[in-house]
């Protein structure tokens, strides 16, 4: 989970411990690895997979985390350019794909492997500004901190 990898490297860069850090830095490295591998498809990431079977569907939130997810493999790795264009790739899917352009929306909720959207409403428990919202101020804060 992407989502899992970026969060785990910034508790570890909050809490600043060395042990901890060099234990688990691998961990995050191989799940970024493995999602950029497995999931990073069609200028996206698809939803999940199970036992092999692979859904497909393409989730806003899952798009928000992946930005941040790979940013955070670029920074940790430089080396690792793959990492920071798959960001600005799923930065361009956002904005051509999942912006919902009807008025006083947000984000699609999810669109389905051909790019057409679920028929589900623009706010929902589920769906809300929380994601996307966290996406922003991560990309803004890290290139705040790079500058």
């Amino acid at each position: 989970d992407i989502e899992a990898a970026w969060l785990i490297d910034r508790g570890l860069e909050i809490l600043g411990d060395a042990v901890y850090t060099n234990k688990l830095s691998s961990v995050t490295k191989t799940i970024t690895e493995n999602i950029y591998n497995r999931a990073y498809t069609g200028h996206s990431l698809v939803n999940e997979a199970e036992n092999g079977i692979v859904d497909t569907t393409r989730v806003w939130w899952v798009q928000a985390e992946a930005v941040v997810g790979f940013l955070n493999g670029y920074q940790k790795y430089p080396e690792q350019k793959k990492y920071l264009e798959a960001a600005e790739d799923i930065w361009e899917y956002i904005k051509s794909s999942l912006i919902d352009r009807r008025k006083g929306s947000e984000w699609l909720p999810e669109l389905d492997q051909d790019g057409r959207p679920a028929e589900k409403p623009i706010v929902e428990p589920w769906n809300c500004p929380y994601h996307n919202g966290r996406m922003c101020f991560e990309v803004i804060r890290r290139s705040w901190d790079a500058s």
